[in-house]
């Protein structure tokens, strides 16, 4: 039985190991050969990260899979449909609750983000590179008073509110499916858009989450507030709050994920207001991505084998 790795690079060595144990053979590849050939008639299972959509075209290359692995909680990035249509069976982080909250990269990843926002980090880095030295031209804010708001206050949204509140921030959250928290919960998600400094979204990318914030709601939005998303590119609708920013209404956006990540990136109206000097930082799908993180959920993941 084979095991190919789609998406190799850092690759935990003691997960190789439980492959071995298990009776697989462990063979590393990459998207570029697997391109060059058009089956793979002896590899059960496949593992992936985010690099590329995993669609039929895809899954045609693997006609006797068994198995699709990624060690993710997202699954935009996978054609549901075509993978049950072959009946693979999908091996993700999405349902094991109790492992993810032992896994906090994405909200320190958040945390960071925010903290290079509001203090102008990126810019002022670029200014000393320069040769210059004036402080003047990037003054901040603090984060002591300010109101942040969690779009999604599970995993990564909780955590989110108790670095905030070790930060002496106001936190409220919007989630339907959350009572019984120590922060104040807005019924409705317009009432959050008005009233929070900072706003945050940590929602899962599903039907009724798709562009959550959009047209129908981005004037709520206070003025000058902060926009921040590590979830997925399209729970928010990239094209509408760049009007806010080109309007100077909002003061900056910071995100780790576009909604064109699986395309071109060059597509994504953020990735162009960031070419146009605007307050935007964007960073390459980096939530997840620490070795530490990375390696403890690809060791877990052997085990639902």
């Amino acid at each position: 039985m084979i095991v190919l790795n789609a998406e190799p690079s850092g690759y935990s060595e003691k997960a190789i190991k439980r492959w071995q144990e298990k009776g697989y053979q462990y063979k590393a590849s990459g998207w570029d050969e697997i391109a060059k050939q058009d089956c793979f008639d002896d590899v059960q299972v496949l593992i992936v990260r985010l690099a590329k959509k995993i669609d039929q075209t895809v899954l045609n290359k693997f006609p006797f899979l068994t198995h699709l692995v990624t060690a993710t909680t997202g699954l935009d990035h996978i054609d549901i449909p075509s993978l049950e249509k072959k009946q693979v069976r999908l091996v993700s982080l999405k349902d094991h609750p109790a492992f993810l909250q032992t896994i906090p990269s994405t909200a320190e990843h958040t945390w960071a983000l925010l903290l290079a926002l509001i203090r102008n980090i990126p810019a002022a880095n670029e200014h000393v590179k320069s040769g210059k030295w004036d402080r003047d031209k990037f003054r901040g804010y603090q984060l002591k008073g300010k109101t942040i708001g969690i779009i999604g206050l599970g995993r990564t949204g909780g955590k989110l509110a108790s670095y905030a509140t070790a930060f002496d921030m106001k936190v409220q959250y919007f989630d339907p499916n959350v009572e019984g928290q120590p922060f104040l919960k807005k019924e409705k998600l317009e009432d959050l858009l008005a009233d929070s400094d900072i706003i945050s979204l940590h929602v899962h990318l599903k039907e009724d989450t798709h562009k959550l914030i959009g047209e129908q709601n981005i004037t709520y939005i206070k003025e000058g507030a902060l926009l921040l998303n590590t979830s997925r590119g399209n729970v928010w609708d990239e094209a509408a709050i760049c009007k806010l920013l080109f309007s100077k209404k909002i003061g900056g956006i910071a995100t780790d994920v576009l909604s064109t990540e699986l395309v071109d990136i060059k597509q994504s109206p953020l990735w162009q207001a960031q070419q146009q000097n605007e307050n935007v930082i964007i960073t390459p799908h980096l939530g997840g991505a620490t070795w530490d993180a990375m390696w403890s959920c690809e060791e877990f993941i052997v085990d639902q084998i």
